[in-house]
């Protein structure tokens, strides 16, 4: 058993068996980290055979690297003891691998030592030693972009500051465009009408497939920047599908706007109500003379 700084000594399971019947250096508590290892007996709660201690077990594998959570416990319970005045052992199976790295890793968060790299260089005249490296502790990617679009995507406005107004948007007759051009014309369809919605001045996030959600202050200004998008969506403009070179027109979108999901989507489900019986556009009416089919609106 080193003492190394302070009132922290390091050890292994035999120093901590020693306690039980001699303490020269008068521990009063013990962090004891061995958990899963080789050996034979394992790694234990010993709390029954050091009363008077104050004793926490954290069973730590012998696996080369220490665990965050782990590593959190041990931080909190030795910052607790030796705020209580505690001469504390450290110890694990044989002191050199998941021991050290808990004690260089106190001795960072107490300012003792300004690095994991310069604790384990004071340790280390101490005791020989290779301390466990700290594994990072997981962190969930959140994607806030269209892969598709480029655009800010549903997570991205949900997380946003909320908007007096929402307008949701979506390509009419889209599983009709996609069936009969491609899906890679279809993307190329959806990229353009983001660039157009954002063109016109609107705060555009791409939801979800061919649904966008557009933010504004009023319904009026959502109403006039989508009515512009409508047109500038309408113009001619030129794909790659069946293999060659299209030209596509009439492309339009469809969109409610509403102060609430609920209104939102109320809306939209009128406006395609009242599409029902427009003019076909000019774009599956070509669809139509060139297969000799029909399909309803």
């Amino acid at each position: 058993m080193d003492h190394i700084v302070n009132d922290l000594w390091l050890g292994n399971q035999h120093d901590a068996d020693e306690l039980i019947h001699s303490n020269p250096e008068n521990i009063t508590a013990i962090l004891n980290v061995r958990g899963p290892d080789p050996y034979r007996p394992p790694g234990r709660d010993q709390s029954a055979d050091h009363p008077g201690k104050a004793y926490k077990w954290i069973p730590a594998p012998d696996i080369g690297v220490v665990a965050p959570e782990h590593i959190k416990e041990a931080l909190e319970w030795l910052q607790e003891q030796t705020g209580n005045h505690h001469r504390i052992l450290i110890h694990c199976m044989h002191g050199i691998s998941r021991a050290p790295a808990f004690l260089a890793a106190f001795m960072v968060r107490s300012g003792i030592s300004s690095s994991l790299e310069a604790a384990k260089a004071v340790i280390s005249t101490y005791r020989p030693v290779h301390p466990a490296a700290q594994m990072l502790p997981a962190v969930k990617r959140v994607v806030l972009v269209s892969s598709l679009t480029g655009l800010p995507n549903r997570t991205a406005f949900d997380e946003a500051k909320p908007s007096p107004f929402v307008a949701i948007v979506d390509v009419d007759l889209m599983k009709i465009f996609n069936d009969s051009y491609g899906r890679i014309a279809g993307d190329m369809l959806l990229r353009r009408l983001a660039e157009i919605l954002v063109s016109v001045g609107l705060e555009t996030y791409h939801s979800e497939g061919d649904e966008f959600l557009c933010k504004g202050d009023s319904r009026e200004e959502l109403h006039a920047r989508l009515s512009q998008a409508r047109k500038l969506l309408a113009e001619p403009f030129r794909i790659y599908a069946d293999g060659r070179i299209r030209s596509i027109q009439g492309i339009d979108i469809s969109y409610g706007i509403g102060a609430a999901p609920e209104e939102c989507a109320a809306a939209l489900l009128l406006a395609k109500k009242a599409k029902a019986a427009d003019e076909m556009p000019e774009w599956r009416r070509e669809i139509i003379a060139t297969s000799g089919s029909s399909q309803p609106w």
